[in-house]
């Protein structure tokens, strides 16, 4: 048996899988000069999400099949690195490791107010703050 050469490589700017009912469940795109990978759900909604910038930052996204239910993030940007769980309607919380070496940690309330802060900056130093509803540091 003999091996046969491999194809020539498929270049186009986007392609669609699709299943066996032709649904489309993935997306490889490159069409307007940003990289992403999208993976859908049956219905077609967004399930996750892999894709780069403009300036070549990378991000993940998972989007929640349940109406309302969290999503988480992950991405890279032009102060660092952050992950975030963000639930419609204003609760998140987030962590980030800053491109100077300080990292925290966010918590915001359902009405989208920060509500604690727990950061160390890049010489060690930490704090933990509380805030009240008014967004005013508790005692």
């Amino acid at each position: 048996m003999t091996d046969l050469p491999p194809p020539p490589p498929i270049t186009t700017q986007e392609i669609r899988i699709v299943d066996a009912q032709g649904n489309p469940r993935i997306l490889l795109s490159a069409k307007d000069g940003v990289p992403v990978i999208l993976l859908m759900q049956e219905n077609g909604d967004n399930g996750a999400r892999v894709m780069l910038d403009t300036a070549g930052r990378p991000a993940v996204s998972l989007d929640n099949p349940i109406s309302g239910g969290p999503s988480a993030t992950m991405e890279i940007d032009d102060k660092g690195a952050h992950v975030k769980f963000d639930r419609p309607g204003g609760a998140s919380s987030y962590l980030f490791l800053n491109n100077a070496g300080g990292s925290g940690m966010v918590l915001i309330d359902p009405e989208g107010r920060r509500r604690l802060e727990a950061t160390v900056a890049s010489d060690g130093t930490s704090t933990i703050k509380q805030l009240g509803a008014d967004g005013k540091p508790l005692p």
